[in-house]
């Protein structure tokens, strides 16, 4: 809303609400550093290349990275280095795409032996995890079938298709009868 309009509210005898000065209570405000991470991953995203990795903040909570692999545009240089914190550009050993790419092809020859494949949050590989009826050299397999280093993250089951519980389904039914409510206590007197 301009002043303007603000104005002419005003004169209509209409109260215009201010803006709440400074951080509502509960609401979490960005660090420097996640500012600092969105900005360099909308250049990104607006600058698409087969050579971006992405942008992470490690553990420590004050590092920005952003992985590339081979030298890094200029355009990309500037927007890291205007930055009100520290970004660190670092080599990836592999595009986001050729690893993509990679674990999209084991995930294919592996099917009900790899739940989950991607990228290393470095770039240097691939992390995968297992299912629980894999066999016990599936692993060692799989690294050997991959033109790209494999990183084990576990073993992982994920399940598809309807609910094991039926605590929330809607649709009980009790042989062919659908339960629509269920009455606690007798209505007879």
């Amino acid at each position: 809303m301009s002043d303007s309009d603000a104005g002419s509210h005003a004169e209509a005898g209409a109260k215009v609400p201010k803006d709440p000065e400074g951080p509502v209570l509960g609401e979490v405000q960005p660090t420097p550093e996640d500012e600092a991470a969105q900005a360099v991953m909308e250049w990104l995203t607006e600058n698409p290349d087969t050579n971006a990795g992405s942008v992470r903040i490690l553990a420590d909570h004050k590092t920005v990275v952003v992985y590339w692999k081979g030298d890094p545009p200029a355009e990309l240089q500037l927007v890291v280095a205007s930055q009100p914190v520290p970004v660190a550009i670092r080599q990836a050993t592999y595009s986001r795409d050729e690893l993509v790419a990679a674990a999209r092809s084991l995930m294919a020859a592996n099917r009900g032996v790899i739940s989950s494949a991607g990228p290393n949050y470095d770039f240097s590989g691939v992390g995968i995890t297992l299912s629980s009826k894999a066999p016990q050299t599936a692993l060692a397999a799989v690294r050997a079938q991959s033109a790209v280093p494999i990183e084990f993250r576990g073993v992982l089951d994920i399940t598809h298709g309807r609910p094991s519980s039926r605590t929330f389904d809607w649709r009980r039914r009790i042989g062919r009868l659908r339960v629509c409510s269920v009455i606690t206590k007798s209505a007879r007197v």
